[in-house]
């Protein structure tokens, strides 16, 4: 029988133990299946126990590598968490230096119509009365 390596504690040896009942005058044949079941059971047992250990170590590891993988997810939620708040700030910035840049835009282009009809005189002109009307609204 071929034992698994990482198995620590390896299967006792039952060798002994013939399926036939116990050779041994002073048991009963009663007593003699008591005591192959009682063996038995407690092989069952410590393998039980063995399986319970296995397990408990994995879900240790386990837990131990969540524990790991959160920390860094938590840490990557700081740093994202950062970056969001710098780039609302840049947003809010340049979204105030457009709408003072299109305000701006606004009064030039009034002064240069205003100019235009000023130096060309072209209050009957058509054009420019459209060009007013469109600063105006």
């Amino acid at each position: 029988m071929l034992l698994p390596v990482d198995d620590p504690f390896p299967p006792l040896d039952l060798s002994w133990l013939d399926p036939e009942p116990i050779a041994c005058p002073s048991l009963s044949p009663v007593e003699q299946r008591r005591l192959r079941r009682k063996i038995s059971n407690r092989e069952s047992a410590r393998r039980c126990r063995m399986r319970k250990q296995r397990h408990l170590g994995e879900l240790r590891d386990e837990s131990s590598r969540l524990r790991d993988q959160n920390r860094e997810l938590a840490s990557r939620v700081r740093t994202l968490a950062q970056q969001t708040l710098h780039l609302r700030r840049a947003n809010g910035r340049l979204l105030a230096e457009s709408s003072a840049l299109r305000l701006r835009l606004t009064e030039l282009r009034r002064l240069v119509l205003l100019r235009r009809l000023l130096t060309h005189g072209g209050f009957g002109c058509s054009r420019y009365e459209q060009e007013l009307a469109s600063l105006i609204s």
